[in-house]
C-alpha cells in the first residue's frame, strides 16, 4: 500500500463563547485537517491544532507541511515508526503538524486492520472519565457553566485559574457551593502563579473543606524547580503540562521528580507514536498521566480518546474541546455518556470529515 495523495486543509472552528485562560482569550480556533489517500482507496484523517504553547501558527503548519509532503508521497503508511522517525529528523519543532500526520497514519492502519484504534493500541479500557473545562469569566458565568456541566452528567470539572489569586478563590469557592461534592474539581493555572500563591491557594481551599483532585501547572514552565517546590510542599497532586512539551521534557520530569503527574497532549508531543514513548517513560517511573487536548477538532481529539483507552497508565482525561465549538467538520467519533468518553468501535478513528 502506498500514499498517493496528501492534503492540508485549513479550517476555522468558532467557539460558542470566548475561552479565556491566564494568558490568552480566543474566539476562533485554527485547525488544519490532514487527509492521506492510499492506492487501496483508504483515506486517513488527522488534524493539527497549532497553539502558542507549541510555538506554531496556521502559517507555520502549512509552510512546513509542504516539506513533509515530499517525504510521504509514495510511502507505505503502515510503516508508521519509520515515517515518524523521518518527520522527527526533518521537521524540528512543529509538533502539531507531526501529530496531524501521525494521527492520519494510525487512522489508515486501523481501517486496514478493520479495528478501532484503541483496540489496535492494546485496548486496556473501553471508556475513560473526562473533565470538562470552565474558562475564566465573571464568577456568576463560571458558576452557571459548572451547574450546566453537572446537569449533563459529567463527574469532573477543570477550573481555569492563575490570573488573580483572590478572584480565583472566589470563583472556586462559589462553584463548590453551587455543585457541592458531587463533581470532582481540578484546577489549571496555566503557569499563572508564584510558588507562594500556589501554596496559598491550596491552603485556603483546604480551610474551606474544598477537595482538589489535581492542580495543573501552577508555575512558569521554564522555572522547573518552582514546580518541584510546589509539588514537595503541596498536599494536592501536582500535574505538569506546559513543562512537558517533548519526550526529553518527560524524561527530565520523572528523573528529577518534578511533578506527581504529567499531562500528555498529542499536539504537544507530536502524535500517537511519541505519546506511546512518553507513556512508557512515565509508567516505568510510576508517574500517572492525563491525556488532554488543545482547541482541536474531533479529527484530532478522537485520537486522544483512543490513546487514553489503550493504556493502563493513562489514569485521567481532559478530552472536551469539541464541546466548545459551534461547528466541526469531523462527524462521528467518541461519545459522552454519564461523565465518560467512549471511543467509536468503527475502524480507525471512527470519524468522517466533511469539507
Amino acid at each position: 500500500m502506498r500514499i498517493i495523495k496528501i492534503e492540508a486543509i485549513p479550517i476555522e472552528l468558532k467557539l460558542k463563547e470566548p475561552f479565556s485562560i491566564s494568558n490568552e482569550t480566543i474566539e476562533v480556533a485554527d485547525n488544519i485537517i490532514i487527509r492521506l489517500e492510499t492506492d487501496e482507496e483508504l483515506v486517513g484523517w488527522g488534524c493539527a491544532a497549532p497553539d502558542i504553547v507549541t510555538s506554531e501558527t496556521k502559517k507555520t503548519v502549512l509552510t512546513n507541511f509542504n516539506m513533509a509532503k515530499k517525504t510521504l508521497i509514495g510511502a507505505d503508511p503502515t510503516r508508521i515508526n519509520l515515517l515518524n522517525s523521518i518527520m522527527e529528523e526533518n521537521l524540528k519543532g512543529n509538533p502539531s503538524l507531526k501529530a496531524g500526520i501521525n494521527i492520519a497514519l494510525y487512522d489508515i492502519l486501523g481501517k486496514k486492520s478493520n479495528m478501532p484504534l484503541f483496540r489496535l493500541l492494546g485496548g486496556y479500557r473501553e471508556k475513560i472519565l473526562t473533565s470538562v473545562t470552565i474558562g475564566l469569566n465573571p464568577t456568576e458565568l463560571m458558576v452557571e457553566k459548572a451547574k450546566k456541566i453537572e446537569s449533563e452528567g459529567f463527574k469532573s470539572i477543570k477550573i481555569k485559574c492563575g490570573f488573580n489569586i483572590n478572584q480565583d478563590i472566589i470563583n472556586i469557592t462559589s462553584i463548590h457551593e453551587a455543585i457541592g461534592k458531587k463533581v470532582r474539581i481540578r484546577l489549571d493555572a496555566n503557569e499563572g502563579y508564584s510558588v507562594e500563591d500556589a501554596l496559598k491557594l491550596v491552603k485556603t481551599l483546604e480551610k474551606e473543606d474544598i477537595t482538589i483532585e489535581i492542580f495543573e501547572q501552577p508555575t512558569k514552565a521554564n522555572y522547573l524547580y518552582s514546580l518541584k517546590d510546589v509539588t514537595n510542599q503541596c498536599s494536592v497532586p501536582i500535574m505538569a503540562d506546559e513543562t512537558a512539551l517533548t519526550l526529553r521534557d518527560n524524561i527530565k520530569l520523572v528523573r528529577l521528580e518534578i511533578a506527581d503527574m504529567i499531562n500528555i497532549k498529542l499536539m504537544k508531543i507530536g502524535g500517537i507514536s511519541n505519546a506511546i514513548k512518553a507513556n512508557i517513560i512515565t509508567e516505568i517511573a510510576q508517574v500517572p498521566i492525563m491525556v488532554g487536548c488543545m482547541n482541536e477538532s474531533m479529527a484530532a481529539m478522537s485520537a486522544g480518546v483512543h490513546f487514553a483507552c489503550g493504556f493502563k497508565n493513562v489514569q485521567y482525561a481532559d478530552l472536551d474541546s469539541v464541546l466548545d465549538f459551534d461547528n466541526d467538520v469531523a462527524k462521528g467519533g467518541p461519545r459522552y455518556e454519564e461523565g465518560y468518553i467512549i471511543p467509536s468501535e468503527k475502524p480507525g478513528l471512527g470519524v468522517e470529515v466533511q469539507i
